[in-house]
């Protein structure tokens, strides 16, 4: 026996030896030596040079084809394994992965980093990259992971097809790292896809394609999915309709939500993420367009206003064109985004458009006006105002003095000291006053207070405590002393409209403090073809929220009207948002006569209201602020 021969056979024996004192072999000696002896004489081969990596699998195939017939005779564990229903490894497979477990750590550096890294099956490639992900070798896991991709693009189709489907395998490895090998992995796949011939290679590379784009996804690597859509239109480009099925199963439109929602969370754009929205416009403008409407809180409202910014010139154009052209539902909600893009083009678009829309619209209007930042939405406002419905401007009015911007109170004035508006819209004026401390008011705010015909006041009572509490806040030690002389019981100013607070993240504030009722109050509809009645455990001044049979859309009007023994009350409201316990209702028309009874009847069941701060309503990003009254 030559001298080389002898020296595999000793260290086969010396190998099988090293097992015998702990393992209890499952298949026969001599099989098992004929493994040892193929597997130590690849080995030593490779490490003499005299064998490529790339033609040990083929060395083990002809020595498996050898020891077949001795397979054959002994009986085989495959055999065994088959009879208890288990899948069976092939023998080559295990024979290839004994002789890469034995192959030094630097020599399977050395040939994962050239072009025979194709050669090593996934999984010892898997193994190999999580012993050094294990020891932080994170470099060289980058390099290790870029060179394995770069098989995809040899020239023989052997390499390219195992390659494609080990970059399949070790997807979630190419997540793992800083992108980097990721981006490149799916670079090289897209351009190979565009040149590849062999439609059975077209379908293994498309496959591994797909996993590395989800696997972009997944892990919100954004510059590596930009990358993924860019190859599919260069793909597109040299093989057109060839792409038509990768787009969705990439799924890059389908998570589009996931990813603003995300950005909503976090507070942030993150980096590449603009660039991906911007190879999908149409859909993330429409997602943007209505998930605007839904936000609670302004840093929400900022960001899908950045992110549409970042979509270009053409967004805004599109939204304008959805505001003139399209029916009022779509048009109202491209209101919100437009107004901080481009409000000269709101004023000018709206007016007309208003004159053809349902009040449902115009409430919708008023709704998104609410998230504009507080300087254009004062003017918004206020040049809308005359083409509103009249049953949404003491919304509009509410909006005014919640804003804080002087510019309002010229208008506010007006509306105040017009004795042809109705009483509950002049009522709101005269508080929208109050809240922006408009001291060029103060005497008509003093007028309404004092002026009296014979032996009784001239306006109502309602109109009067507003007035009062309106001059209180405006001139304080000028309100204080008219109020001594009203004849208003100072217990009825108690539940006076709340104040904003300067710099609120939240969009809706309260307009008055809540009132949590010592019994539930009984409300009926008058307005419906099938009327219901409403419990109410909680309401004040401005509206309340109650449970009943049925459930309303949001924006439906309501005529209510309210018992409490012999006493009744009317008013009309808008539903602002129904949930499956409870309905919240906002008063937008009300008698004067009616409101001073229901403050009478607030006072009496309702104690002292519970002051509405901000603060309490903590800043939850991506979630969607409750409507408050």
């Amino acid at each position: 026996m030559p001298v080389r021969a002898q020296f595999t056979l000793q260290q086969a024996l010396a190998g099988l030896a090293a097992q015998a004192p702990d393992s209890k072999p499952d298949k026969p000696m001599l099989l098992k030596l004929a493994e040892h002896v193929a597997i130590r004489f690849a080995l030593d081969s490779y490490e003499k040079g005299e064998l490529r990596v790339n033609a040990v699998k083929q060395l083990l195939d002809r020595m498996n084809t050898e020891i077949e017939a001795l397979r054959k005779i002994l009986g085989t564990q495959e055999e065994m394994m088959a009879h208890a229903g288990l899948s069976v490894q092939s023998y080559t497979e295990l024979l290839d992965q004994e002789f890469w477990e034995q192959v030094p750590e630097e020599n399977k550096k050395e040939v994962l980093t050239s072009e025979e890294a194709w050669c090593v099956p996934p999984r010892n490639v898997r193994a190999f990259l999580e012993d050094m992900l294990r020891r932080g070798e994170l470099k060289t896991v980058n390099e290790i992971l870029m060179k394995y991709a770069s098989c995809v693009g040899l020239e023989a189709p052997e390499a390219r097809r195992t390659t494609a489907i080990g970059l399949s395998d070790l997807g979630e490895l190419y997540g793992s790292g800083d992108g980097s090998a990721l981006m490149d992995a799916i670079r090289r796949l897209g351009n190979q896809l565009a040149i590849e011939r062999e439609p059975e290679l077209q379908t293994l590379i498309s496959a591994a394609f797909v996993r590395l784009s989800q696997e972009a996804a997944s892990k919100r690597c954004y510059p590596a999915m930009q990358q993924a859509l860019s190859s599919l239109d260069n793909v597109e480009a040299q093989r057109p309709g060839s792409t038509q099925s990768l787009r969705p199963r990439i799924g890059a439109e389908e998570r589009l939500p996931e990813f603003i929602e995300e950005a909503l969370r976090s507070g942030h754009i993150a980096d590449g993420m603009s660039e991906i929205l911007g190879l999908m416009p149409k859909a993330t403008l429409h997602y943007a367009t209505n998930r605007f409407g839904h936000c609670g809180f302004r840093e929400d409202c900022e960001l899908l206003c950045d992110v549409v910014r970042g979509l270009g010139e053409d967004a805004t154009q599109r939204l304008i064109e959805t505001l003139q052209t399209a029916p009022a539902g779509e048009a109202a909600e491209a209101i919100g985004l437009l107004s901080q893009l481009s409000p000269e083009s709101v004023e000018k678009i709206l007016p007309l458009r208003l004159s053809q829309w349902p009040r449902s619209a115009h409430d919708r209007t008023v709704r998104q006006l609410s998230a504009t930042p507080a300087e254009p939405r004062a003017r918004l406002l206020v040049a809308l105002y005359d083409s509103l419905d009249v049953m949404i401007r003491p919304l509009a009015i509410d909006e005014m003095g919640m804003s804080g911007e002087g510019a309002c109170i010229p208008k506010l004035i007006e509306l105040a000291q017009n004795d042809a508006i109705p009483g509950f819209t002049r009522v709101k004026a005269i508080e929208a006053i109050g809240r922006l401390r408009a001291s060029a008011a103060s005497a008509l705010l003093q007028h309404i207070l004092d002026t009296r015909q014979v032996w009784r006041w001239v306006y109502p009572n309602e109109l009067r405590i507003a007035a009062a509490q309106a001059l209180i806040r405006v001139d304080p030690s000028v309100g204080m002393e008219k109020v001594a002389a009203s004849g208003i019981d100072r217990k009825e100013l108690t539940l006076e409209p709340a104040d904003p607070e300067a710099n609120a993240s939240v969009i809706r504030q309260r307009r008055y403090a809540r009132l949590k009722l010592s019994r539930n109050l009984i409300a009926v509809t008058t307005n419906l073809r099938e009327n219901f009645r409403l419990s109410i455990p909680e309401m004040n001044l401005g509206g309340g929220i109650g449970s009943g049979e049925r459930h309303l859309a949001p924006g439906s009007l309501l005529s209510l009207k309210f018992s409490l023994g012999v006493r009744h009350i009317k008013a009309q409201a808008i539903v602002r948002g129904a949930r499956p316990q409870a309905m919240a209702f906002e008063f937008v028309e009300m008698d004067l006569d009616e409101r001073y009874r229901l403050r009478k009847l607030l006072l009496e069941l309702g104690g002292l209201p519970m002051v509405a701060q901000v603060t309490n309503r903590t800043r939850r990003r991506g979630r969607v602020a409750i409507s408050r009254n």
